[in-house]
């Protein structure tokens, strides 16, 4: 009977270290659309995102698919702010110069790509993930024609 209950003991140990050496994993998305610009544009551009947070590594993955980008693109980010409000730009997209029409933004961001916001409560990798998680974060992209964002999407945690 010590042999089994030992042998318990130890299989449910086993089973908790695992669960906690297993990545901390939020995959999140965002509908960019002009409507959702702080004031809202008329234009037929509009878009998807999928963000990835590993939160045991501190590296975040996105992809932004832009689609109908009548003119030329001049810049992506990510923003602090909750749905309808503006807010200032904490990691920024590497972006083609002037492209346009139907295209991918993908890449990865850590601590070292952040831009704090100490105002805005963004001081910190941390703060930056804790915000993520609560939903006040959204992706905007740039163009020629509206320099203060062509299309913008909050983004929303899947799991």
């Amino acid at each position: 009977m010590k042999r089994v209950l030992t042998l318990a003991i130890a299989g449910v140990f086993a089973l908790l270290v695992s669960t906690q050496a297993q990545a901390q994993t939020y995959t999140f998305t965002a509908a960019l659309h002009g409507g959702n610009e702080i004031p809202a544009v008329s234009t037929g551009a509009a878009g998807t995102a999928t963000v990835t947070l590993n939160a045991t590594t501190g590296v975040l993955t996105y992809r932004v698919d832009v689609y109908n980008m009548p003119v030329g693109t001049t810049a992506g980010h990510f923003h602090v702010g909750a749905p309808g409000v503006a807010g200032p730009t904490v990691i920024n997209f590497t972006v083609p110069t002037g492209i346009s029409n139907d295209f991918a933004i993908s890449g990865t961001a850590t601590s070292a790509d952040l831009s704090p916001r100490a105002a805005q409560g963004i001081g910190s990798w941390e703060d930056f993930q804790q915000a993520l998680l609560l939903g006040n974060m959204y992706i905007n992209v740039h163009s020629t024609n509206n320099a203060g964002g062509e299309i913008r999407g909050q983004v929303t945690r899947v799991q």
